[in-house]
């Protein structure tokens, strides 16, 4: 569909974005210069919300506006929970973070295939080295393996895998919740209070979520002329790299929960942000899940998503020492920006820019 001067103008006041605060005139406004439909937003600060607004629309054709508890795809946002959940089951003993992932059915195959076809995401990859739950889920299964960063959502995605097999000795991860779906229920989403958050989309009792999901977008471009081209509906399991559907709002009740320390205990908060170290005894960029690094001498733990196939992106950022997160969810692909896939640089994004600006500096 062809975007016409009158539909950016309506969409530019949508119920939920007119006449903006000067932080939401900004988000807004990045919107609109990334293309994307609809976008919502919430800042949490000493353990409640202070700020959350929805803004453009969450189904173009129908002008459904966006409202802080509009439900997204939040793409590679879900590592964060995958992480979490992960250390939470390390400590009960149902899962072992230095298993072997050679040991689980068709994960060799995997590798293997990887390798052989050259993907961008096989650099460095041996696949006769001994890889680890821990390395998927720290992405250190690459080049010095344990102790070099190298982002791979192909090799996370098997966790849930790993998961199934070790728990129900199956590998089958379709046709209905899954095990990581039922873990991070009950031990992130209950807990957090997030109700309007699914992990994959099989639970009947949140139908609701599912139902109510924005519609993702890509951008088609012809000379000057562009439009919005909606983009099909993402599969309903949750494979592990992705599958969270949820909102501003419930993502800022995650990064209360989390402020609070009331998923987990203090050791696995500690795991939860520490990454391993390099050769040199130096940090790698990223922790259990999260990205972890400086910005102007604070430390942000972080997670982005961006999903072109599904037309989703989004951010997540937490600043634990200050109490304060962010988190924004679209439905277009323009929240993402290019970060190197064995560095993190949050700071190149627009969007976190903006609230550091807004709320830290």
């Amino acid at each position: 569909m062809r975007v016409s001067v009158l539909l950016v103008a309506l969409l530019a006041v949508a119920p939920g974005s007119a006449q903006p605060d000067p932080f939401g005139a900004e988000l807004d406004s990045l919107r609109e210069a990334h293309r994307i439909p609809g976008l919502a937003a919430a800042v949490v600060r000493d353990g409640e919300t202070v700020w959350a607004e929805g803004f453009g629309v969450a189904e173009v054709d129908e002008g459904v506006p966006v409202t802080p508890d509009t439900p997204f795809w939040v793409a590679s946002v879900t590592k964060t929970f995958v992480g979490l959940a992960f250390l939470q089951m390390a400590e009960d003993g149902v899962v072992d973070l230095d298993a072997r992932m050679s040991d689980v059915p068709e994960f060799d195959g995997l590798c293997a295939d990887l390798v052989a076809v050259g993907h961008p995401l096989a650099g460095g990859l041996d696949c006769a080295a001994p890889i680890t739950v821990r390395d998927l889920l720290q992405h250190t299964a690459a080049y010095d393996r344990g102790r070099a960063f190298s982002y791979n959502p192909i090799l996370f995605s098997r966790l849930s895998r790993y998961l199934e097999w070790a728990v129900n000795d199956s590998t089958e991860i379709e046709g209905g919740p899954n095990e990581l779906s039922r873990q991070i229920e009950s031990r992130i989403l209950a807990p957090a209070g997030m109700t309007r958050t699914s992990a994959g989309m099989w639970d009947r009792s949140k139908m609701d979520v599912v139902f109510d999901m924005a519609r993702g977008y890509g951008v088609g471009e012809d000379g000057g002329d562009w439009w919005w081209v909606q983009r099909p509906q993402p599969k309903r399991a949750i494979p592990g790299g992705a599958g969270i559907v949820s909102t501003a709002r419930d993502l800022g009740r995650y990064l209360v929960a989390l402020d609070a320390g009331t998923l987990a205990s203090p050791a696995v908060m500690d795991v939860l942000l520490t990454p391993p170290l390099d050769r040199d005894g130096r940090p790698l960029p990223y922790a259990a899940g999260w990205y972890v690094q400086k910005v102007d001498g604070e430390r942000v733990a972080w997670h982005s998503g961006w999903d072109p196939e599904h037309g989703a992106s989004a951010l997540v950022m937490w600043l634990p020492e200050r109490r304060l997160g962010f988190a924004v969810v679209a439905n277009g692909e323009g929240v993402w920006w290019e970060n190197p896939l064995r560095q993190a640089a949050v700071e190149r994004s627009a969007f976190a820019q903006a609230f550091l600006e807004r709320f830290v500096r």
